[in-house]
Parts: structure tokens; C-alpha cells; sequence
């Protein structure tokens, strides 16, 4: 997985390089230089929305024009509902803290080379908030999570609260690949996409 991380804060850019110490992730200073090192070869961009001046929605959408397979994760030093909602419709796989700790920003990466879309847990309880009022319930899809073995409810229950796959891990004593296994099979089970759908399903279940 190759990564280029983009900030013009100081601080940030520092934080961000005690993070990794390997050739696989590159660090941009300007954005002139961001955008010359970015080709077909580079999985996910990794922008601190603070370091883009003028149209953010304008500049992102003019590098996914050029690179459409390129997965951008947007880090915000204070992320905003309302930011983040806008900016998931540009096509941004990631939107986090620029500040979070190593081990999350690890788990968006993995998560967003997956295919997956990445969501701090807040986020996700707000977009349920305003989602949920859109979907009529549906006793089909309740009688799904029966479908499910133990260890799936268990995890599934988790990942409602809010948990990410590695604080899941954690929490159960097995290993990531394990949780994203089970994540995988969960998915699939009920026929939801990603964690936003899970959770909105089990929203309308009332668990």
C-alpha cells in the first residue's frame, strides 16, 4: 500500500512522521508538490483539509478527475458533521481527526484500501441520527440478524457502539484479521455494504 500524507502544519506533518518509518508512506509540505508525486501507483491520499486554500470540494474533485482509483481520507484538526457529509459526496473515502493516534490511522488505511468507507464513531452516531427518519422500518431485514452466529452478534454489537475493528479486537481477544473476517461475513449476511449500513439496520431493529 503506497500512502502520500499532505500538511502544511508543522506539528502535524511531525506528528505524522513519527507515525512511519518505511518508504511506503510519503509526506507532501505544499500543494504543488502533493499534487506532482500523486500517479496511478499511489493508494490513498491522506489531506489535512486545513492545508487546502479556496474550493476543497473543487480541489478534491479535480485529483479523483485525474485518478479516479485514488482513495482520498480527509483529516480535519476538528471534524464537522456537516463538512464530512458534504465532503462523501465528492466521492472521499475517509474523513477523521488529524490528530488521532497511530493505531486508528492505521485502521482507516486498512479500511479504506479494503474498499471500505472510513467514519470516526461520532460521526457515524450523527448520520444515523439524520438517516434513520428516511428509512421506513422493515421486519424482513429484522429477521435477518437471526442469520448471524454468536460471535457475529457479538461483534456486530460492537461495532454499533461505535468500536473501530482494532479497539474490536482488543476488546475480544482475536486477532484484526479475524474481526475483519467476521465483518466480512456480517455484511454479507445481511446484505449491507459497509458499518453505516449495519448500523442502521440494527437502529431499526431497536437493539
Amino acid at each position: 500500500m503506497k500512502v502520500v500524507l499532505f500538511t502544511q502544519n508543522g506539528s502535524l506533518n511531525n506528528l505524522w512522521r513519527s507515525y512511519w518509518f518505511d518508504d511506503s508512506v510519503k509526506f507532501a509540505h505544499n500543494k504543488t508538490f502533493f499534487v506532482s508525486i500523486l500517479d496511478d501507483t499511489v493508494d490513498i491520499a491522506g489531506v489535512d483539509i486545513d492545508s487546502i486554500k479556496g474550493d476543497v470540494g473543487g480541489f478534491i474533485g479535480e485529483i479523483l478527475q485525474k485518478l479516479p482509483n485514488l482513495k482520498i481520507l480527509i483529516l480535519a484538526n476538528e471534524p464537522k458533521f456537516s463538512e464530512g457529509k458534504s465532503l462523501l459526496t465528492i466521492g472521499i473515502k475517509g474523513y477523521a481527526n488529524s490528530h488521532m493516534q497511530k493505531i486508528h490511522f492505521d485502521d482507516a488505511l486498512e479500511t479504506i484500501r479494503g474498499g471500505n468507507v472510513w467514519l470516526y464513531p461520532e460521526f457515524i452516531q450523527e448520520m444515523i441520527g439524520e438517516l434513520t427518519t428516511s428509512y421506513a422500518k422493515n421486519d424482513a431485514k429484522k429477521d435477518g440478524l437471526d442469520k448471524l452466529s454468536g460471535r457475529e452478534k457479538e461483534i456486530a454489537q460492537l461495532i454499533y457502539k461505535g468500536l473501530t475493528n482494532i479497539e474490536i479486537s482488543q476488546a475480544t481477544n482475536i486477532t484484526l484479521r479475524t474481526v475483519k473476517a467476521h465483518t466480512t461475513a456480517i455484511y454479507n449476511k445481511l446484505s449491507v455494504k459497509d458499518r453505516i449500513g449495519l448500523v442502521l439496520l440494527m437502529q431499526q431493529r431497536d437493539v
